[in-house]
């Protein structure tokens, strides 16, 4: 069976404060740091919860996902999680792909540390280096107008991680949120597809929505659905 993860953003709060929050949530095992930015102010909380971070270590398989545009100087973070994560998540810089990849085996050499190529949104491609294994991501690939089961296939043997979420455009209108990253629903063709091709997927399934109410939803469709896959 997958390890069942959700971002580390279901309810409003720290990082600390969404642990707390999960910690009776037994459907869940993993959870996944965010860092889309590392800002002064995302440096100092995390510094300030890190020791009650640490002591989530035997409840949560943790993960953590890397700033979208990677510096040099987030070095620090990367030394900081090397011995928490399972491994990171990047995002393809599809305009500097070769400094990117340059950056990331330095890291990886220097910390040993794995990670994730994720399949990124509309119009920036899909840039694969053979140095690392996969993450995919169901709302992007949806975004792109891919078959997912098709793309499963194809890539199962890299893919460590699956982001799991579908799109809901009526709904992107209304609160003005991405059409991504929404709950899942036991009507998406997509997921009825693929629900049976995980059966026996050994990575994270991570349920990348950003409530906790998305997430409960989410976990109801795959207990109905999922034929074990939670």
């Amino acid at each position: 069976m997958p390890v069942i993860s959700v971002p580390s953003w279901v309810i409003p709060g720290t990082y600390a404060e969404n642990l707390r929050f999960l910690e009776s949530k037994k459907e869940i095992q993993g959870v996944e740091l965010l860092f889309f930015m590392y800002n002064d102010e995302i440096k100092n909380q995390f510094d300030s919860e890190w020791d009650e971070i640490r002591c989530f270590t035997e409840r949560f398989a943790f993960t953590a996902h890397l700033p979208e545009l990677l510096l040099p100087e987030h070095e620090e973070l990367i030394a900081r999680l090397a011995t928490l994560v399972r491994h990171f998540i990047v995002h393809p810089d599809t305009e500097s792909p070769v400094s990117q990849t340059t950056l990331l085996r330095s890291w990886k050499e220097r910390y040993s540390t794995v990670f994730l190529m994720e399949n990124i949104f509309k119009g920036k491609g899909f840039y694969y280096d053979g140095d690392f294994d996969l993450c995919m991501d169901t709302g992007h690939l949806l975004l792109d107008g891919k078959n997912l089961s098709d793309f499963f296939k194809a890539w199962q043997d890299r893919i460590k991680e699956i982001h799991l979420h579908s799109l809901d455009w009526n709904q992107s209108a209304i609160d003005g949120r991405l059409a991504d990253h929404r709950r899942l629903k036991e009507d998406d063709p997509w997921l009825l597809e693929m629900l049976p091709l995980l059966k026996g997927y050994q990575g994270i399934v991570n349920l990348e929505v950003f409530s906790w109410e998305e997430v409960e939803a989410g976990i109801e469709v795959l207990r109905k659905l999922g034929n074990g896959v939670i």
